[in-house]
């Protein structure tokens, strides 16, 4: 019997630390992957060294970060009636799953909702009903509330997942070309000083799983993110209120609803993985835990990890978590040198960016003049207004009011916010994140007037609107306690107020599912196609019919299907450098031939310069049929082609010889 009871003891602590073993383990992981492949390699050398650094210092960590509670709760408890509860809400997510799983498909599509039935979110709401009555539930533990919540998380983020069968987006498949190529020699060079830690990362979980790259670069984020947030955000709230307030009828029912309608905010960053948005995921975690407790050494881990992702979102953090350590100090330091030290880590964060662009980018900084146009273009969409288009249709009025004012009214409830917790008169000192954004606003000033050469012009405001969603997630404190707040006070109203919040707190959730992935309908069109399997098969059939160099002139779809399909190992030096044989990227020279074959006219002329900047004598252009007057362009190529064909009478190939 006292084997047993120590055995459980054992268990509950297990599960108790599990989640913050997992993130510790993750993030030595990042740190010791990305060291050890920018120095060394990711061969099964470079991994054993990985994992010897990883496994010494996790052991030696969790005695010092995790000590041993003597308290122990029991997590393994679930009464009969729990157990109704939990299979209803499970029936409502395998059926939601099993509708995803039946619109898996290979289509090029502008948004899964182009085949997924409706069905799906009523399936959906059913279970987040479901799982809010489990939530207010004095009877069951915390746990297991949290472990459904992670579940209706992943729910959230795996539409991608799994109706996209070949893949979603662009970035991962550049990225999985490239941990492929790494996997395979253990490094490629030039080795630049990002991405490293998620290459480290996926390319050890491979080798040790058996799984394979392309699925764990498709899970990564999403699951991460369902692991992940909703304990921290819980914990947060936790340390914040931990008696729960009293105006909170249902004792913690407000904490777990909290972090269940943190969902209606849009999640699009974390329904695929890239390296910008895992680093987001670790971002929120680094933020909320230096926010939840005195574990500083940990949020400077999880800012290192951040740091080896990707350094845009690192260098915010490192200088953040930097300033947390100083502060827990700072009276150990006269006045004037506690002045002195907060001015400095005010200064590092809003020039250490812009330095480190300008570092990075070298020769493919274009030039660095103030220019208006790109200061605002990030700001552009947040005094849009609801389109005039298909107002017959009231769901869709609802959706796209959020959808199209979403940056405004997400402005006006941080203002909001900011304005109630300061008026507090009990609040928790945070100068830290009004330190860190003021500075990072300095910071997008400079990073919005750098214009790189390799960038299409679509694409050079992307470095100052990912620093905007850098300073919205240092805001995210503030959104997640005034969410707790409205709860709070809704759960102690009458009846009537809590069904009505619960019915609009609903249709906030299904909304965000919607706009949280590309959509195709009458208010907006996503214009951006998935890759489609006739895509990787008409890259298939041009390589398999010419033994000859050549190159192709494609969208970045078919592009990225090459990449995917034949790696990077078909670069031709040419007078403007190295040149990918499809436009990779686009703003690279064969994507301006292309979009004059598309937008002009499918000339030879234009094709034989294509060719002369390759030095090669075979070309193709390729045009999918969903492309804009694709079928004009079909027809004047076939009078300039010398060949042409059909896969599917989908993506039609033009084959050119000098």
């Amino acid at each position: 019997m006292i084997k047993y009871m120590g055995l459980k003891v054992k268990i509950n602590q297990l599960i108790a630390n599990l989640n913050d073993y997992l993130l510790l383990f993750l993030i030595l992981l990042i740190i010791f992957g990305a060291g050890v492949y920018y120095i060394y390699a990711l061969n099964w050398g470079g991994i054993i060294i990985i994992l010897l650094l990883t496994l010494s210092s996790f052991y030696w960590l969790t005695k010092h970060l995790f000590p041993k509670s003597k308290n122990v709760k029991n997590y393994l408890t679930l009464g009969k009636k729990e157990i109704i509860w939990f299979l209803l809400y499970l029936l409502f997510f395998g059926l939601a799953i099993y509708v995803l799983e039946i619109s898996k498909t290979g289509r090029a599509l502008i948004s899964p909702w182009q085949v997924v039935s409706w069905r799906f979110f009523f399936f959906y709401l059913l279970a987040s009903l479901t799982l809010i009555l489990i939530l207010i539930k004095k009877t069951v533990n915390p746990t297991e509330k949290i472990i459904l919540i992670s579940l209706h998380y992943f729910l959230s983020l795996s539409v991608a997942i799994i109706v996209y069968k070949i893949g979603y987006g662009f970035d991962p498949f550049i990225h999985q070309a490239t941990m492929e190529l790494i996997d395979k020699k253990g490094l490629v060079t030039p080795k630049p000083p990002y991405y490293l830690g998620e290459y480290g990362l996926i390319i050890v979980l491979h080798k040790l799983s058996g799984l394979s790259l392309y699925f764990l670069n498709k899970i990564l984020v999403p699951a991460l993110t369902a692991i992940f947030l909703p304990l921290i955000f819980y914990r947060f709230l936790k340390n914040i209120n931990p008696d729960g307030g009293a105006a909170e009828t249902k004792p913690g029912a407000a904490k777990f609803l909290s972090v269940l309608f943190l969902l209606a905010l849009v999640f699009s960053p974390f329904i695929v993985t890239t390296p910008q948005n895992l680093t987001y995921l670790f971002l929120i975690l680094t933020i909320f835990t230096g926010l939840s407790g005195d574990r500083q050494f940990l949020t400077l881990l999880l800012a290192l990890g951040v740091l080896a992702i990707h350094p845009l979102t690192g260098l915010p953090a490192l200088i953040w978590s930097l300033f947390l350590i100083f502060s827990k100090y700072q009276n150990n330091f006269k006045h004037l040198t506690r002045k002195i030290v907060k001015i400095s880590f005010f200064v590092c964060g809003a020039l250490a960016l812009p330095l480190a662009l300008f570092i990075t980018a070298g020769k493919n900084l274009k030039n660095f003049t103030l220019n208006a146009a790109y200061l605002i273009e990030p700001f552009k969409n947040i005094f849009q207004t609801l389109s005039g288009a298909g107002q017959e249709d009231w769901l869709l009025n609802f959706i796209y009011f959020l959808g199209d004012n979403y940056n405004l009214l997400l402005i006006m409830v941080i203002i909001a916010t900011l304005i109630y917790f300061y008026r507090q008169k009990n609040r928790p000192d945070w100068s830290s994140l009004l330190l860190i954004n003021s500075s990072l606003l300095i910071a997008y000033v400079f990073v919005s007037q750098i214009v790189f050469v390799d960038l299409i012009n679509y694409e050079q405001t992307n470095y100052a609107g990912r620093l905007l969603v850098i300073m919205i997630l240092f805001f995210l404190p503030y959104l997640v306690l005034a969410l707790n707040h409205l709860i709070r006070k809704v759960l102690a109203a009458e009846m009537f107020v809590r069904i009505s919040w619960l019915i609009f707190g609903l249709a906030l959730v299904g909304a965000s599912l919607y706009l949280s992935y590309p959509r195709f309908d009458k208010y907006f069109n996503s214009r951006g196609y998935s890759v489609g399997l006739n895509d990787l098969l008409a890259v298939k059939k041009i390589a398999a019919e010419t033994e000859q160099p050549y190159i192709a002139l494609a969208n970045q779809q078919v592009s990225v299907a090459a990449l995917k399909e034949l790696g990077f190992d078909h670069y031709y030096q040419s007078a403007q450098g190295p040149i990918y044989f499809y436009p990779i990227p686009t703003g690279g020279p064969l994507y301006q031939y292309y979009l004059r074959m598309v937008y002009q006219e499918p000339s030879r002329l234009v094709m034989l310069q294509a060719l002369d900047l390759a030095g090669v004598n075979e070309g193709y252009l390729i045009v999918n049929k969903y492309w804009h007057e694709s079928g004009k362009i079909i027809n004047k190529a076939k009078l300039t082609a010398d060949v042409w064909s059909a896969v599917n009478n989908d993506v039609y190939i033009f084959k050119y010889r000098r």
